[in-house]
């Protein structure tokens, strides 16, 4: 499809009517996943002692089960450093006591399929003020949003993920 057989000037009319600070919609979100990487954060987040990471078990629709390191995409006019913040907040109601970083960065492609297909991630090492809500521990059978602390990367952490094993 070429620039010719879309009514760019409709676009533009449509996405000036979007303030993309207060969220665009999932749906939105997806279709410019499909034309523009994600710009996201991840966080490596250690024990106290240094000796371990904290990793979240994922069950979803485009990367399936698996362990996670904790991340969140960007918004629009948000500073990477409030992301980091809120992805503390959101994925496990802690504050944080410590943040380096960025440390790295890392392109990931998902070559299957397009939506969500691309990221580019920030990588910052993190530490909590206090220990995560014992109640999202994992002590057996993982379940989706629950936490783990690992000495060494596990097998089954999510594929797209899998340039982020060094950190752990």
């Amino acid at each position: 499809m070429s620039e010719k057989d879309i009514d760019v000037g409709l676009v533009r009319n449509w996405f000036d009517k979007i303030d993309a600070r207060k969220g665009i919609g999932k749906e939105l979100f997806l279709a410019i996943s499909q034309m523009t990487p994600s710009l996201n954060v991840d966080l490596i987040i250690k024990s106290p002692d240094n000796k371990s990471t904290l990793l979240t078990w994922r069950d979803d629709t485009y990367y399936g089960p698996g362990w996670h390191v904790p991340g969140g995409i960007i918004r629009f006019k948000e500073k990477m450093i409030e992301r980091v913040h809120k992805v503390a907040t959101v994925e496990f109601d802690r504050e944080l006591l410590k943040v380096e970083g960025p440390i790295g960065y890392h392109e990931m492609f998902n070559t299957t399929r397009d939506i969500r297909g691309h990221f580019v991630s920030f990588v910052f090492s993190v530490k909590f003020k206090k220990p995560p809500n014992i109640k999202s521990k994992v002590t057996s059978e993982p379940f989706n949003g629950g936490w783990r602390w690992f000495e060494e990367c596990p097998e089954n952490l999510i594929n797209n993920q899998s340039v982020l094993r060094k950190y752990i």
